[in-house]
């Protein structure tokens, strides 16, 4: 099981999660991953809304490809780790949850 753990931390040689203040202070490619009406409540300025429930994407579809590096949120940091293992799954290595979600750092949300 410590493998697995371990695989879920490190894989694409980044960690699973980002803190919000180590974010690239411009040009970050945010996807939000809450539903679409919590999104309409509030959200990071430059995000786009995929929520977790659509997470089974089609790479033809899907906005990122596997080498660009983006980022994804949620309200408590749950949702997108899940979003993450799932596209890293699938090739995307270079994607991250942000840690905490915006009950951690939602004053940042317009």
């Amino acid at each position: 099981m410590v493998g697995c753990a371990l695989y879920m931390q490190t894989t694409g040689n980044k960690p699973i999660e980002i803190a919000y203040a180590d974010l690239p202070t411009s040009g970050a490619s945010v996807i939000d991953c809450r539903s679409e009406e919590e999104f309409e409540e509030a959200h990071y300025s430059s995000a786009i809304n995929i929520p977790l429930q659509h997470v089974s994407v089609r790479k033809d579809t899907f906005p990122f490809n596997e080498d660009e590096a983006f980022y994804v949120y949620c309200n408590s940091g749950n949702r997108s780790a899940t979003f993450v293992t799932y596209l890293r799954s699938i090739g995307y290595v270079h994607c991250q949850s942000i840690a905490g979600g915006v009950e951690l750092w939602g004053d940042q949300l317009c």
